[in-house]
C-alpha cells in the first residue's frame, strides 16, 4: 500500500500488523501518527521499542493485555528482530507497527511476507512528482483553493520533491496568500524556499549553458542565505557528477539512481534536460574534479576554483 492511500483505507479497516519501510522519514513518522491515532486516543496504550528489544520483548508486549481497555499500539523502530511466530497469530487487541529504513519489504523468517489482512506493508518511499501533484491539490482545496499544475509541479522541484518541506511550504502558502482562490506560478516564486539542492542544479544548468550572469546572481542567493563556498562547490560536483553519470550509463532511473544514491526523479531530469549536451558535462565534471582536488591540495581557494570552473564552461 502506497502512503497516500493509508488514511483512506484506515477509516474501513484496521490490520493487527502494519510493515512501515521506506527511506522518508517524514512519511514514516506521519503514518506512525495515523495508525496510532486510529488505533486509541490514550498515549498510555502506547509502547515504543528500539533496536535493544529482543524479538521474546516484542511479543511479550504484544501479547499484553491493556488495563484501559481498548486496543494497544506497539511501535518498534527499527525493526531489526524474527518475530514469525507472532506474525502467525497476532493478537486482535494489538496493532504492532514494525518501522525499517529498507526502500523494500523486509525478509520476516528469511522469506518475503504475503500481503494478507493481517499484515499490511505500507511504502513510506519518496513518493513521485504525479502523486505529489495530487496530494498538493488534495490538501488547497481543504482551504477552498487551487493550485495550477505548472505551479504544483515547480512546488515539487523546489523542495525536491521532498513531502515534509512540500508540506511546510503549503502552510505558508495558505497563510500568505488567505485571500487568494488559485495559486500560481507568480506566488510559488513569491514566497516557497528553494532547497540547496534545487539551486546547485539550477547552478549547474546556468553554468552549463554558459550563461554565467545567471550563474552569479545564483551564486550570489546562496551566500546570502549563509551557504558556505565549500558546500557550493561540493554541491556542484556531484551535480555535475550526478547529471554525467546519468547521461552514460545504461540502466533504468531507479538502477542508476541507486547506483549514484539519488532519487529516480533526479537522474530523470538530468536525462531530460542534458542528453543534448553530454560532451561538454563530461568536459566540465573532468575540470570540476581537477579543481577539487587543487583545493584538497592547498593549491587554490575554493572562491577560485568556482570561478575557474565557470571559465571552463
Amino acid at each position: 500500500m502506497k502512503f497516500s492511500d493509508l488514511k483512506l483505507s484506515l477509516k474501513s479497516n484496521l490490520a493487527p500488523v502494519y510493515c512501515l519501510h521506506g527511506t522518508d522519514n517524514y512519511l514514516v513518522s506521519k503514518a506512525i501518527g495515523l495508525i496510532t491515532e486510529a488505533t486509541t486516543k490514550d498515549s498510555l496504550n502506547i509502547s515504543r521499542l528500539d533496536d535493544s528489544a529482543t524479538a521474546s520483548d516484542i511479543i511479550t508486549e504484544c501479547r499484553t493485555v491493556s488495563f484501559l481497555g481498548g486496543k494497544r499500539v506497539v511501535v518498534v523502530k527499527p525493526f531489526t528482530q524474527d518475530i514469525t511466530a507472532y506474525l502467525k497469530n497476532p493478537n486482535p487487541d494489538c496493532v504492532l507497527i514494525l518501522v525499517t529504513s529498507d526502500a523494500k519489504i523486509p525478509l520476516l523468517g528469511g522469506v518475503a511476507p504475503k500481503v494478507t489482512g493481517w499484515f499490511e506493508p505500507i511504502d513510506c518511499n519518496p513518493m513521485p512528482p504525479d502523486l505529489l501533484v495530487k496530494l498538493i491539490a488534495n490538501h488547497l482545496s481543504k482551504h477552498n483553493k487551487k493550485i495550477t499544475p505548472e505551479a504544483a509541479n515547480l512546488l515539487c522541484n523546489y523542495c525536491a520533491n521532498s513531502y515534509s518541506r512540500i508540506d511546510g511550504e503549503l502552510n505558508k502558502l495558505v497563510n500568505f496568500f488567505a485571500e487568494c482562490d488559485s495559486i500560481g506560478i507568480d506566488e510559488i516564486n513569491q514566497l516557497v524556499t528553494k532547497t540547496t539542492e534545487y539551486q546547485v542544479y539550477e547552478l549547474s544548468n546556468a553554468v552549463c549553458s554558459g550563461n554565467m550572469t545567471r550563474a552569479e546572481e545564483i551564486l550570489r542567493t546562496l551566500r546570502l542565505s549563509g551557504v558556505e563556498d565549500y558546500a557550493i562547490f561540493g554541491n556542484l560536483v556531484s551535480s555535475f557528477r550526478r547529471i554525467f553519470y546519468s547521461l552514460t550509463c545504461k540502466g533504468s532511473n531507479e538502477s542508476v539512481a541507486q547506483v549514484l544514491g539519488c532519487s529516480p526523479y533526479a537522474v530523470n531530469y538530468a536525462r531530460r534536460d542534458y542528453r543534448a549536451l553530454t560532451p561538454k558535462i563530461a568536459k566540465l565534471y573532468a575540470n570540476a574534479l581537477d579543481l577539487e582536488y587543487q583545493i584538497k591540495s592547498g593549491k587554490i581557494s575554493v572562491d577560485n576554483a568556482i570561478v575557474l570552473c565557470y571559465a571552463s564552461a
